[in-house]
């Protein structure tokens, strides 16, 4: 192969696309790791646009990012420990938008019993778009799978 046979265009869009979607699954992550922390604000605010809208399960929508942000804070205020593994599965990028359809496994222990894991299948719906600041969730919608509690001594942990 030759110089001369390589689409340079092409090659330009497909590497867009590979940076596109390494950039959306970065976003993901960002997210589930600023829930982890128990709804960091600073973190979380680097995920979503200012006009955000979020629906988590059969909660009524919460519109902008300051209202998803406090929720997320309200709901993580009590977690001792939480681990979400959030998996995207389905890029569908057209431009500057996107859908990413992601998977979720999540375990919560609470003040309120240490010894009981709350673990929770779900799946996440989300709206993305392009920003000057680069990729930004414009709409989630959170779809719960299923949900389950476990009981373990965990008296001799830290």
């Amino acid at each position: 192969m030759t110089g001369s046979d390589v689409d340079v265009a092409q090659l330009l869009r497909t590497v867009q696309q590979l940076q596109d979607r390494v950039a959306l699954e970065d976003l993901v992550k960002r997210y589930a790791l600023a829930c982890d922390a128990r709804g960091d604000a600073d973190l979380l605010r680097t995920t979503f646009t200012e006009d955000a809208v979020g629906t988590y399960a059969t909660d009524a929508p919460l519109v902008g990012a300051d209202a998803i942000i406090k929720w997320i804070g309200m709901m993580t205020e009590t977690a001792v420990w939480q681990q979400h593994m959030i998996s995207p599965y389905s890029y569908d990028i057209d431009g500057d938008s996107a859908q990413v359809v992601a998977y979720l496994i999540s375990h919560q222990n609470f003040r309120a019993n240490r010894d009981v894991t709350t673990m929770m299948s779900s799946r996440y719906t989300l709206q993305c778009v392009r920003t000057d600041a680069g990729w930004r969730i414009k709409e989630l919608q959170l779809q719960v799978g299923w949900i389950e509690s476990r009981y373990g001594d965990q008296s001799k942990l830290p």
